[in-house]
């Protein structure tokens, strides 16, 4: 039970640690959530005021900025971490590497998704969401965004001392979430049609429980063949 305990300890710990440094540079979340507003928005003024053809194309393109405007800080997940020798430290430590990599996905994903989900509803607004699809929306950002927490640690653990590491990033993990893409968005696009979205939610599911076991495993390792260079 105190093993049990002292793990519990440990994983708070670095999820408050993770809170801590990402909110002293809280610019880097306003800015995920401000491209996002921008991307959306442009797609919106392209299409013009045809309401049909914007609800056709609503979940669509809230999932495409939403990916677009998380990708360019996944490369920073660790970069601070590699770059101050903080993982060189983690590495030595007699704390699994796997364990810390799994909180830190965790914590970043819980940093993105609490702004995203208060600013949910001028999303809702500005792309004339269905009330009825709300709640599956909700549900399928809460477990996408965790995949692609998790891709993305891998990723950036992969460019980790890269001099084109931004460069990079978006082109190893993007075949990596399109299955989240596609998944995420045809659980609302079922609803809009009247089918039962639960076989797009369960292979959403399934996927983001590949990626919760593999991600640590793959992340670690790429982090000590970066270190040891």
């Amino acid at each position: 039970m105190s093993s049990k305990y002292s793990f519990y300890q440990i994983f708070n710990s670095h999820i408050k640690r993770e809170f801590l440094i990402n909110f002293r540079s809280l610019i880097d979340v306003i800015s995920i959530i401000s491209f996002m507003i921008l991307i959306i928005t442009l797609f919106v003024l392209g299409i013009g005021p045809f309401q049909e053809k914007l609800g056709l194309v609503s979940n669509s393109i809230f999932w495409i900025g939403l990916i677009l405007a998380i990708i360019p800080s996944l490369e920073k997940t660790l970069q601070r971490d590699y770059d101050n020798g903080w993982l060189d430290q983690t590495i030595t430590s007699p704390i699994s590497l796997e364990f810390i990599l799994l909180s830190k996905s965790i914590a970043y994903w819980l940093i993105i998704i609490i702004p995203l989900l208060i600013s949910l509803p001028f999303f809702i607004i500005l792309l004339n969401i269905s009330l009825k699809l709300i709640p599956w929306l909700f549900i399928s950002i809460l477990i996408g965004g965790l995949s692609i927490s998790l891709v993305g640690i891998i990723g950036s653990a992969l460019t980790l001392g890269a001099k084109r590491g931004n460069i990079l990033l978006p082109i190893l993990i993007i075949p990596f979430i399109i299955p989240i893409l596609i998944f995420g968005v045809g659980v609302s696009e079922t609803i809009s049609v009247n089918e039962s979205p639960i076989g797009n939610l369960f292979l959403l599911i399934g996927f983001t429980l590949i990626y919760l076991v593999i991600s640590p495993f793959i992340s670690a390792f790429l982090i000590r063949i970066a270190i040891s260079r």
